[in-house]
């Protein structure tokens, strides 16, 4: 990646300017290990098509931009975890999600929650999930949510389910019930909640599904969000946690391959909150995204994702948006090519050349957001851009 190029194309087409209210997202996922590696990648796409792509869409109805963290294969070490823990800075109005998918072990003596290996074994330095969440709800912000899914035990079997919906290997849908249900569960609390997939001395189990490889927590968590919570008229945190830790039970204990390999064995997800009702912050007109920062590939994504958000955003009028397209198109190549990619997998459902697809997003009422997922770039500038598009579903 032209990484000083870029930098320069996009700090001449924005001011820079701090964000009012943003999301954070820290995701630890250890992609590398022989054993569970091809697992947690298909999970990462999981979690991020299935659960964080819908709620960014959803959270910049109301103004919420999108920090974006996203460590994994080599990267997903314990130095680099306890340094982006400590160094995140965030606002009184921010929302902060960190959720780890990877080896754990038993915290024996110390908490219930497990301790996290990080991509490495070495005992001394293994993560205490229960130190990040301490950490993390510490920088004050409106909602921390601390998850890790992880064994609490140093034991691990792969297993089976069948899930209730099926790949989409088409455009991503929120529904007016999906959306409703997202803000209710990020905006209407205020507080922490730390969360782990199995209690001490369990296990935390891998599944197949029609949408990939996964495991039980993360694929009832995705399911939560997909087609239970949204058939409810006042979703909680707690009545999710007791929702999913009665799935991820009776999958493990009714898994006949599973316990045929570990006889008796249980997963039981823990959790403690610490929440309480708010009001929803008022809805805000999205802020011109911060170029400021832009010095590594995540923050330059991150910037990608905003700009598009800011451009598909129908709380601007039509004629900013038409007119900031314009200058966007100054930082691509004349013949920069736009990949949209499917909600599930890595399909490609449609190509455009970049000045086409600004125009659409700008021009666009169906359009909820555009995610980017990757970009390139050379001595002209950026030659491509892989995006997800997530609309209304009416």
């Amino acid at each position: 990646m032209r990484k000083l190029i870029l930098m320069f194309m996009l700090c001449l087409l924005f001011s820079a300017e701090t964000y009012a209210k943003t999301i954070h997202w820290l995701t630890f996922i250890d992609t590398m290990d022989r054993n569970v590696g091809e697992i947690d990648k298909s999970s990462r796409q999981l979690l991020y098509s299935r659960w964080i792509d819908l709620v960014n869409s959803t959270l910049k109805d109301n103004g919420y931009s999108v920090d974006i963290i996203d460590v994994y294969d080599s990267k997903t070490t314990p130095e680099n975890c306890k340094t982006i823990v400590n160094n995140l800075d965030c606002g009184a109005e921010d929302i902060v999600v960190f959720y780890y998918i990877g080896h754990g072990t038993e915290n024996t003596g110390a908490s219930r929650f497990p301790l996290m290996l990080m991509g490495q074994l070495n005992p001394n330095k293994f993560i205490p999930l229960s130190w990040v969440y301490k950490t993390l709800k510490s920088k004050g912000a409106r909602l921390t949510v601390t998850i890790g899914m992880c064994c609490n035990a140093r034991q691990g079997v792969a297993g089976r389910v069948n899930p209730t919906f099926s790949a989409n290997y088409g455009n991503t849908y929120v529904s007016e019930e999906q959306s409703n249900c997202i803000k209710k569960m990020f905006l209407n609390y205020r507080g922490d909640i730390l969360i782990t997939s199995a209690s001490p001395n369990e296990s935390s189990w891998a599944c197949g599904t029609p949408i990939g490889p996964t495991d039980y927590f993360t694929y009832r968590l995705i399911d939560q969000f997909n087609n239970e919570l949204p058939e409810l008229s006042n979703p909680t945190w707690n009545s999710m946690m007791e929702s999913i830790k009665e799935d991820v039970y009776n999958d493990v204990s009714n898994n006949v391959g599973l316990q045929n390999q570990a006889p008796g064995s249980t997963q039981t997800p823990i959790w403690e909150a610490n929440l309480t009702s708010a009001s929803a912050p008022s809805p805000t007109t999205p802020d011109k995204p911060n170029t400021e920062r832009v010095s590594d590939k995540s923050e330059m994504l991150n910037t990608l994702t905003n700009v598009m958000s800011y451009l598909s955003s129908t709380k601007v009028s039509p004629k900013e948006r038409i007119a900031l397209a314009g200058k966007i198109e100054q930082a691509f190549t004349s013949n920069a090519i736009v990949r949209i990619m499917s909600q599930d997998g890595n399909l490609v459902v449609d190509k455009e050349n970049i000045s086409i697809f600004l125009g659409r997003i700008a021009t666009s009422r169906l359009l909820e957001n555009v995610i980017v997922v990757d970009a390139t770039a050379n001595d002209s500038g950026i030659n491509s851009l892989r995006v997800r598009e997530v609309y209304k579903k009416r």
